[in-house]
């Protein structure tokens, strides 16, 4: 099946060899024939090779028209047809788009936990959002002792500030645990 294209100017090129005949006034045409329309692009033939520009078949014919396409060539006042196939017009730029159907923005939640005690201080309430969001409590907090040291190792490098204290914020994110 041969493609022509809506979107792209395209050349048809061949060999033609005529035997008994001078190729010196040859040309050549393409016939597109579709159920609705036939078509000619008019070619040349210069030292036995054959072309025929096909040009932009937007508006002329639609993607997906099937038919039939024929190389002519005129020898000496006589027709030859030595080509024919099926064609399928196609787009030559394919660009498809998927639109995914869009959501909503969820509405922000809020996460709201009681603290035993008010009265810890920020450094030990952080420490303590940490531990409940990597799943470490009172109940797991000795077998999940390496877990803890890091977080309080990652949590003192990037606050500095609070190493002097980091004893008295340790106890009491400790006595708050769950």
């Amino acid at each position: 099946m041969y493609k022509l294209y809506l979107d792209k100017q395209e050349d048809f090129i061949c060999e033609v060899a005529v035997k008994n005949a001078s190729l010196k006034d040859a040309f050549a045409r393409m016939i597109v024939e579709s159920d609705d329309l036939t078509l000619m692009f008019k070619g040349e033939i210069k030292d036995g090779k054959c072309t025929v520009p096909i040009k932009r078949l937007k508006g002329l014919l639609d993607e997906n028209v099937k038919g039939n396409i024929s190389l002519e060539v005129i020898v000496e006042d006589t027709l030859f047809v030595p080509w024919k196939e099926d064609f399928v017009i196609e787009h030559h730029t394919d660009v498809k788009v998927k639109v995914e159907e869009q959501k909503k923005p969820s509405k922000p939640t809020i996460e709201v936990r009681p603290i035993r005690e008010q009265s810890i201080s920020v450094p030990a309430r952080q420490i303590l959002f940490i531990c409940e969001k990597v799943g470490i409590n009172k109940k797991n907090l000795p077998s999940k002792g390496k877990d803890f040291k890091q977080v309080l190792k990652e949590y003192f490098k990037a606050s500095p500030e609070f190493i002097k204290e980091s004893k008295k914020y340790i106890q009491e994110a400790v006595m708050a645990l769950k």
